[in-house]
């Protein structure tokens, strides 16, 4: 099962507790993790460590664009006890960081969230594209009705 029950029921509630999709939030955890098989201390969106934030934390190889080509570097990315606070801490950091507000402004327009999302939340030239073809090819945007 490509996106299993737990994943979805925590996407589903940081939806209804911040208005971030659910459809990007399951789609970033299928590119960021490869569908939970990468989720290194239980980071499945590759959260970095907040500057000033005391927060549990790993420091692992990883590749980033620089504006030119894909490089090799070290980065501490946060550590979660379980799936459901890692959801709620990408959903957080989407609904509140300033840096996101005019990307939930665009709601609900998803196509236009993450296009906004995307320009700040990874170095990938192609993350947007990623993220929408994810949603489309697996029908993610279901999941973002509010359960009945």
């Amino acid at each position: 099962m490509k996106y299993p029950p737990e994943v979805i029921a925590a996407a589903r509630a940081a939806m209804a507790a911040t208005h971030v999709p659910a459809s990007v939030s399951l789609a970033q955890w299928a590119l960021e993790s490869g569908y939970g098989a990468h989720c290194p201390g239980g980071n499945p969106f590759g959260l970095k460590v907040r500057a000033g934030a005391n927060d549990p934390c790993r420091t692992v190889l990883t590749t980033e664009w620089n504006g030119r080509v894909y490089v090799k570097v070290m980065q501490s990315f946060r550590t979660f006890p379980n799936l459901e606070a890692a959801f709620e801490a990408h959903a957080e950091l989407l609904a509140k960081a300033p840096v996101y507000r005019l990307a939930m402004a665009a709601l609900p327009n998803v196509g236009l969230f993450i296009d906004r999302m995307a320009a700040r939340y990874a170095t990938a030239p192609d993350y947007s594209g990623k993220i929408k073809a994810l949603i489309a090819h697996d029908g993610l945007a279901a999941y973002d009705k509010q359960a009945a």
